[in-house]
């Protein structure tokens, strides 16, 4: 967290305040907030978010917020200096309700990727490819993200996917810079990311609400996903046959075959 609050305090265009927004209730995290309200230039402010959950933190971070344009920061995530005065100065410019940054993904340990947003997405094209608009490389005027509803906790995956839908079909417009002013971290352990029957429930959910409106490549993709998660996790013999057969119908019996010889 230290990392991302000192690459909050490089920015070339300083931020009027920074809160911090805490679910686990932790006198660590309110010792770091405490010295950095002290040493910073601009105010930082600590919340409890006691309902817990990422949606439910950034909402009550957004709701707190005085400022027109909120930009949200995980803790293992990283802003680059130019990250504020770039996507806030290309908002006016445009005259645009969102701006999304492009980012260095950290896929692993060892593997660093540029990624960036397409331009000219409408909610039924956002929805034919996972994007790249993450919780961290994004501003959004704050009176559109109460519009919005800001993020849906009943979401638990694919929440950014999820939000950035739902702020198109609000008809907020967006702009992209493309340069990779965040970074995206890899985590060793990262618990949303572990293939859990918590994932596959996620899935399903994400599925379920807007799967009709996807191609039929990425709901094939989401959907094999989320049935090789639960087939990991059955004990039940007859259950991981039922799983198996829908793989094969969702893959294809040649595409899972190689599927299975190239493990």
């Amino acid at each position: 967290m230290r990392e991302s609050i000192a690459s909050v305090a490089a920015q070339t265009l300083q931020p009027a305040e920074l809160l911090i927004v805490d679910d686990a209730n932790d006198p660590a995290t309110q010792a770091v907030v405490a010295e950095a309200d002290a040493r910073l230039p601009f105010a930082v402010r600590y919340i409890a978010n006691d309902a817990g959950g990422v949606c439910h933190s950034r909402n009550k971070g957004a709701q707190a917020a005085t400022g027109q344009w909120v930009g949200f920061l995980d803790d293992d995530d990283l802003w680059h200096p130019p990250f504020l005065e770039r996507l806030v100065g290309l908002a006016g410019q445009k005259r645009v309700g969102l701006v999304i940054s492009g980012l260095l993904h950290h896929e692993d340990e060892h593997s660093v990727k540029p990624r960036a947003q397409l331009t000219g997405l409408t909610a039924d094209t956002a929805l034919q490819q996972n994007g790249s608009m993450t919780g961290s490389n994004f501003v959004i005027d704050r009176a559109a993200y109460h519009r919005v509803g800001g993020f849906d906790p009943a979401v638990t995956v694919f929440n950014d996917w999820d939000f950035f839908v739902r702020v198109l079909d609000a008809g907020v417009t967006y702009a992209v810079d493309p340069e990779p002013l965040a970074e995206w971290r890899f985590h060793p352990g990262d618990r949303i990311a572990t293939p859990s029957l918590r994932r596959a429930a996620g899935i399903g959910f994400f599925l379920d609400r807007h799967g009709k409106r996807m191609s039929k490549q990425v709901w094939r993709d989401l959907e094999t996903t989320m049935l090789g998660i639960r087939r990991i996790h059955t004990k039940s013999r007859f259950e991981k046959l039922i799983l198996s057969a829908q793989l094969v119908r969702a893959h294809g019996p040649v595409r899972y075959l190689k599927r299975i010889l190239h493990r």
